[in-house]
């Protein structure tokens, strides 16, 4: 771990004086880019500019250490915490080990936040968003990574930041062109109780893969993902899998032992989605998707909202549920065409 992280850092001492906007000249380490902070997904996919700044925002670069030819890569989303050792001692190392690039993209610090845990109101998930799409164009330009294999993979909030950004309406606003994602990998994600509803009109079917645990019960449960997965499959011709690990917490992959974490917001209690139309105004079609009640406008949205909405999550690394995840990740990104 600790080679690891000290090889990061005298990587990261080549960072730019400025914000780039290509790696023509094969930059590593530390990368500062441009992006945007929008207020809401709202906003964001209607792309509703009066109130979205602009925002600098920070990658890791980490290249494996053989290269011939293009390599895949892997931007890296963080959870609620932040950025964790643990994307950097398991993720970037196993898939540097494996061929990959690794991007790990801090959201949070540059915009001068520590961790969104407590209060997910700080920082919109469509900010996040548009900061893997910026990390998308901006890999796309290294001479040495393929931009046909740029895949996305996301923890927590990461991870419906991931799932989120799979649909052609999350991509528009910031991709003009033909320029994707060619896997996502979504990792005991967030998003599955309180659904923002993307998918309509999608034409979007590369492979997406869920890694859930099934004690995970601080997001609801594996069965309300599972649910929307199943869903979206259906109606949206999306090609999302998933595996469920039997008794692994949220944080599989981490090395802290379980606990409980008091002040984490939960939305364990929530069941609602909103379908936003990137094309008209106002909340968009919204209901309770479990009693199937309807919910008229952003008073009646956020009043459910704020009723649902909790505090308490149980937290766990797993050896060998973060070694099987490894093994399943690695697996899956060899579908990337």
């Amino acid at each position: 771990m600790k080679k690891c992280l000290l090889a990061l850092l005298l990587a990261s001492s080549f960072a730019s004086a400025a914000p780039l906007d290509d790696l023509a000249g094969g930059q590593v380490g530390r990368i500062e880019y441009a992006s945007i902070t929008p207020p809401s997904r709202w906003e964001y996919v209607r792309e509703f500019k009066k109130n979205t700044t602009a925002a600098v925002v920070t990658g890791d670069l980490v290249m494996p250490k053989t290269i011939n030819g293009k390599v895949g890569a892997v931007v890296l989303m963080h959870g609620s915490i932040g950025v964790t050792p643990a994307q950097y001692s398991v993720w970037v190392k196993e898939l540097n080990e494996a061929g990959y690039a690794a991007f790990v993209v801090d959201s949070f610090k540059p915009r001068g936040i520590d961790q969104t845990d407590t209060n997910q109101g700080q920082l919109d998930v469509a900010a996040s968003v548009a900061d893997g799409f910026y990390a998308l164009k901006l890999l796309a330009t290294h001479p040495q990574i393929d931009s046909k294999r740029i895949a996305i993979m996301g923890f927590s909030r990461g991870g419906a930041v991931t799932y989120e950004s799979y649909w052609d309406s999350a991509r528009r606003p910031i991709i003009k062109d033909d320029l994707k994602f060619a896997a996502q990998i979504a990792v005991y994600p967030g998003g599955c109780t309180v659904r923002t509803r993307l998918d309509r009109g999608n034409t979007n079917n590369v492979p997406m893969l869920a890694l859930l645990g099934g004690k995970d019960v601080g997001h609801g449960g594996v069965q309300n993902c599972t649910d929307l997965y199943k869903n979206v499959n259906e109606k949206s011709g999306a090609n999302v899998k998933w595996k469920i690990y039997p008794n692994a917490y949220h944080a599989f992959d981490g090395f802290a032992k379980w606990h409980i974490n008091p002040n984490a917001e939960s939305a364990k209690n929530c069941s609602l989605e909103v379908f936003i139309d990137p094309k008209r105004a106002g909340l968009g079609e919204a209901r309770n998707y479990k009693t199937g009640v309807v919910i008229n406008g952003w008073d009646e949205w956020k009043a459910a909202r704020k009723e649902c909405i909790g505090k308490g999550r149980a937290d766990g690394g797993d050896e060998s549920v973060r070694r099987e995840a490894v093994k399943d990740v690695l697996e899956f990104l060899k579908e990337m065409k």
